[in-house]
């Protein structure tokens, strides 16, 4: 199924999903591990790969949720970010959600903001219900657009 076919979430059911996109976002904003381990399944799998090919770096495919919010945390520890999530578009199969909006992320060094990386990048996730919360069991970001020093991303 295409992202826009039906079923469309209805405005509870979206804002439930939504949500996991931002315990994410501001996990990594906040610098909160416990918070960024809440968006994602046990069984994750995140593929930075189109977005780091189009700004001119590798990254490994991450897989399960300890590599995961690992990955993430030591991220969030090294820099001052900011995420902003719009344009979400949401479709639901039973316990499962798939989901493709646009996140405009800032990244800086932290205690040296005369550098940084900003980006507007595609997320298409696939979600999966887990008791009360939707959480995140496979996130592909791909980038729009970027301006800054890509490097930034890397700690450097």
């Amino acid at each position: 199924m295409t992202i826009d076919q039906n079923p469309i979430a209805s405005a509870g059911e979206h804002l439930e999903i939504m949500d996991a996109l931002y315990r994410f976002g501001t996990g990594v904003d906040h610098n909160d591990p416990a918070l960024i381990a809440s968006a994602f399944s046990e069984d994750i799998v995140v593929d930075f790969g189109p977005c780091g090919c189009k700004i001119g770096l590798k990254f490994p495919l991450l897989t399960g949720h300890e590599t995961v919010v690992g990955f993430l945390s030591a991220n969030a520890g090294s820099q001052t970010t900011s995420h902003v999530i719009t344009n979400g578009r949401v479709h639901v199969e039973g316990d499962v959600a798939r989901l493709r909006t646009l996140v405009d992320a800032t990244h800086l060094p932290r205690g040296d903001h005369s550098r940084r990386c900003r980006m507007m990048n595609w997320y298409k996730v696939e979600l999966i219900r887990d008791e009360r919360l939707w959480r995140m069991r496979h996130l592909v970001i791909d980038n729009a657009w970027f301006t800054g020093d890509p490097q930034v991303l890397l700690g450097k």
